[in-house]
Formats: C-alpha cells, structure tokens, sequence
C-alpha cells in the first residue's frame, strides 16, 4: 500500500473528526431519548413497552446494509452507557469471558425463552416491559465495571452477532499499520485491533463499527467500510 501523504492524512484526520463529532451528536441525543422513553415507562404509559417489539426486527434487517452499525451508533441505551455511565464507571476493559460468543448466546437464549413465555402467558405488552426493564438493569449492574460491557452480552446484539457471522459483511479494514497500540486503547469493546494481521478486515463479532479505533489511528491505517462488501470482496482486493 502506497505512503499517504501528509496532505491526504491531514485531509483524512479532518473528515474522520467531524465524523466522529457528528456521532457525539447523535448518542447525545439518543441518550436524552432513552432517558425519556425510561420516563415515559415508569410514570406515564406502559403502552410504550411495545416499542422495542417493533424495533428490533428492523436491528436485525440493519445488519444486511450496515453489520453491527446499528450498535455503535444508533442504539439509546449503547449512547447512554457511552455518554453518562463512562463518568462513574470504573471504565475497565471489557472482561474476557463477556466477550465470549458463547456466554452471550446463553445470555440470550435465557432471555428470550422467559420473554417467549411471558407473552404466550400474559400478554406482547408483558413481554416488551421485559424486553425494556431486564436488558437496563443488566447494563446497569455491568456498567460500574466497564460502560460497553453490555454490548458483548446484549441478547438482541447476540442475534445481530449471528446474523452478521452469516452474512459475513465487513467493519473495519485494516491496512499497514505500526501496531503502536492507540487504536486498542480506543476500542470500547477492548478488541486488541493492534494484534490483528495486516491487510484483513477485523472479524469481530463484538466490533459495533462505532469508528473510534479508525479515527484514533495516527497514520489513517484502518478504515470504516463503503457500502455492503463482503469478506471475500475484501480478500481479493488485499491480494491486488
């Protein structure tokens, strides 16, 4: 790969800051409106429970066009714990064994079979307060420890996981790099982007595409993904 230049890395570094200021914007208003709905549940209506039945099948159809972008950039309560919980948090990495897939499969099988149950035997309004109150208190308990420590467990992040895994689209390329560290610091979900082989996309289950690795690289070596390539479409053009 070609030497960029320092023209075309300052030009880089200036489109991934506003990028990544126009990110801040939108979690900070995504944790307003979580913060709300969480209003709106306890003290108005709980008709508002009904919301993430309608939701979450559109999150797993995001993952066709943007893998787990939906994660990184427009979930509430993934802004909410980035935004305000990061201040009390003891902000430690990620714990290893929450980063296993298979801990987040049970998690969400779990989950998922309660809520099943609590619909068939008492109503979707039931079923949705649970799917608002449980996941919360979770990322709750977790986040003193670590803020996006939820987001590797999070049963409807889990079935996003798989059907990212089969439909094996890309997060972030990563090109020539120095491995001096910077990015693994900035990685929220504590993915050591450092140690990963050059020239390869990072296969991840738990990257959130959120773009703060690639805009905390000095040298520009990582990039965000255009469009909807696939894994091997990357492949072919590292062995160009």
């Amino acid at each position: 790969m070609p030497a960029i230049n320092k023209v075309n890395l300052k030009s880089k570094k200036g489109s991934l800051k506003a990028l990544m200021k126009k990110r801040a914007n939108i979690q900070i208003a995504l944790t307003l409106g979580f913060l709300l709905l969480n209003f709106v549940l306890f003290f108005v209506t709980k008709k508002v429970a009904y919301i993430p039945l309608i939701i979450i099948p559109f999150m797993v159809i995001s993952v066709f066009i943007w893998s787990r972008g939906f994660c990184g950039w427009a979930c509430p309560r993934a802004a909410f714990l980035e935004r305000l919980m990061k201040h009390v948090s003891l902000n430690k990495p990620v714990p290893k064994w929450m980063q296993s897939l298979w801990v987040s499969a049970l998690i969400f099988v779990v989950l998922i079979s309660r809520v099943t149950y609590v619909g068939f035997t008492k109503g979707l309004l039931a079923a949705g307060f649970l799917l608002c109150i449980v996941p919360t208190i979770g990322a709750l308990l977790v986040a003193w420890y670590s803020p996006k420590a939820w987001c590797a467990i999070c049963p409807t992040g889990t079935l996003m996981k798989f059907v990212d895994i089969a439909t094996k689209r890309f997060k972030v390329k990563k090109n020539s790099c120095t491995s001096c560290g910077i990015c693994d610091n900035a990685c929220l979900m504590s993915i050591e982007v450092s140690k990963l082989p050059q020239h390869s996309f990072i296969n991840e289950p738990n990257c959130t595409q959120c773009g703060l690795c690639v805009a905390a690289c000095p040298t520009c070596s990582l990039e965000l993904p255009h469009g909807t390539q696939k894994h091997q479409d990357i492949s072919k053009e590292v062995a160009m």
